[in-house]
C-alpha cells in the first residue's frame, strides 16, 4: 500500500528493499558503471583532455575510419543528432574535427578527424591506457581478459536491446 503523506520509510521496509536488490547483481553493475564514469570524467579533466562525450565522438571516428556523418556517429553513440551536433560544433572548434559539405548536396554532411584529432587521440589512449593500468592492476591477466570479454558480451546484448526498443526512437526525439 502506497503512502499518500509525506512520511519516513519504515526501517523494515528499508531493510526488505535491500534484501531485493541485494539478489539483483545487475544493480551492482549499475554502480560499478556509475563509478567508472566519474572516475574518467575526474581523471579526464585533471587531465585538462576534452570532456568523456567528445572523446567518445572522436574514438568512435577513428573507428569509422577517421570520417563519418553527423547522423551515423549519432546512431554510433547511442546519442540524438542534436546532442552529437553540440559535440561536433566543440570539436571544430579546437580543429579536432573538421566539417565538409558535399558538393552535389549541400544536406550532406561529412566530418573528419583532423591530424590534430589523431595526435588527441592517441595521447589520450596513453593516457587512458595509465589509467586502465592502475584499476585494473587488482586483477591478474587472465581476470582481465575474462572481463573485458564479459562487458563486450553485455555491451553488444544492451546495444541490441537499445535498438529495438523504443528507448532509441524516444532519444532520437529529445536531448539525452
Amino acid at each position: 500500500m502506497a503512502a499518500t503523506k509525506k512520511t519516513a520509510a519504515k526501517a523494515q521496509d528499508i531493510k526488505a528493499a535491500l534484501r531485493k536488490i541485494r539478489r539483483t547483481d545487475f544493480w551492482l553493475c549499475v554502480q560499478f558503471a556509475d563509478t567508472l564514469l566519474r572516475y574518467i570524467e575526474i581523471t579526464m579533466k585533471q587531465d585538462s583532455v576534452v570532456s568523456r562525450l567528445q572523446g567518445s565522438a572522436l574514438y568512435f571516428l577513428l573507428l569509422k575510419g577517421g570520417e563519418s556523418t553527423p547522423s551515423r556517429l549519432a546512431r554510433a553513440m547511442l546519442r540524438s543528432k542534436h546532442s552529437v551536433t553540440k559535440i561536433i560544433d566543440s570539436l571544430e572548434k579546437d580543429y579536432l574535427i573538421e566539417r565538409s559539405f558535399d558538393n552535389r548536396d549541400r544536406r550532406v554532411t561529412s566530418i573528419k578527424l583532423t591530424a590534430r584529432g589523431l595526435d588527441h587521440l592517441k595521447e589520450r589512449f596513453t593516457r587512458g591506457n595509465e589509467r586502465a593500468a592502475r584499476v585494473m592492476g587488482c586483477l591478474d591477466a587472465g581476470e582481465q581478459k575474462r572481463l573485458v570479454a564479459l562487458t563486450e558480451r553485455m555491451r553488444k546484448r544492451m546495444n541490441k536491446i537499445l535498438e529495438s526498443s523504443s528507448l532509441t526512437a524516444s532519444e532520437k526525439k529529445g536531448d539525452n
